[in-house]
């Protein structure tokens, strides 16, 4: 891994919403206005991320969020314009941890 120049990071408003509705659907949610899940969030992102991103590591955010930097655009099929920006990807565990089924492994 290497440590990336300070560039501008950028995220899509669809992950933010994706992580959002994750995150107010977990059990024992607290119910907060919805600026303030959003305010969350990012000040969570930006704390995980810290001010040297590095590309392709993962970096846990919040309760099944997780974030990946990537090149911007990266994962558009037909996008070669150049750009210096950064984009996070968030990612979301599907599911929740069900206290009454688990495995020791």
């Amino acid at each position: 891994m290497f440590h990336l120049n300070l560039k501008q990071l950028v995220i899509s408003e669809t992950d933010i919403e994706a992580a959002l509705n994750h995150l107010r659907n977990l059990p024992y949610s607290a119910a907060l206005p919805e600026a303030w899940h959003r305010k969350r969030l990012l000040d969570q992102l930006r704390e995980a991320i810290g001010k040297r991103p590095k590309l392709d590591q993962c970096y846990g955010v919040a309760p099944g969020v997780f974030a990946i930097i990537k090149p911007f655009g990266v994962d558009l099929a037909s996008y070669y314009e150049p750009d210096e920006r950064l984009q996070v990807w968030l990612l979301i565990r599907p599911c929740y941890t069900d206290l009454n089924r688990i495995t020791i492994m």
